[in-house]
């Protein structure tokens, strides 16, 4: 069950993307290794390369830092940016470094899908008013 955007909260900006997988798929064969440190974090390459096939997986998670930074107006790295599973499966963002400085505080709502040739995500950036 996906959480509500807390009460008194209102939508700053929303950005969605589209990650093909099987260029992410390409990407990952090429050089794991180097694909996976310039767009994951340690927690998220841990559990993408933990799946039978994780360039779906991948790509979701590109998919969703690149609609996250899209909510953020720009200026900040793949990597201040974490898709977090929570156990139930639900996904949730962790920012840090520039992308937190762009947040100011505002949290961003995440929402992924893939299928086997194309992976999505819609982020939604809320301010939340005390």
């Amino acid at each position: 069950m996906m959480p509500a955007v807390p009460t008194g909260g209102r939508v700053v900006a929303v950005g969605v993307d589209l990650a093909d997988v099987g260029r992410i798929r390409e990407a990952i064969c090429r050089d794991p290794d180097r694909f996976a440190r310039r767009v994951l974090t340690d927690g998220e390459r841990d559990y993408c390369f933990s799946r039978p096939d994780p360039a779906p997986h991948v790509a979701a998670r590109f998919a969703a830092k690149e609609a996250v930074i899209k909510c953020l107006g720009g200026g900040c790295g793949l990597r201040d940016i974490e898709v977090v599973r929570a156990l139930s499966g639900f996904p949730s963002i962790s920012l840090s470094g520039r992308a937190e400085v762009r947040a100011n505080g505002r949290r961003v709502l995440i929402s992924l899908s893939h299928l086997k040739e194309i992976a999505t995500a819609f982020a939604v950036l809320v301010e939340v008013e005390p």
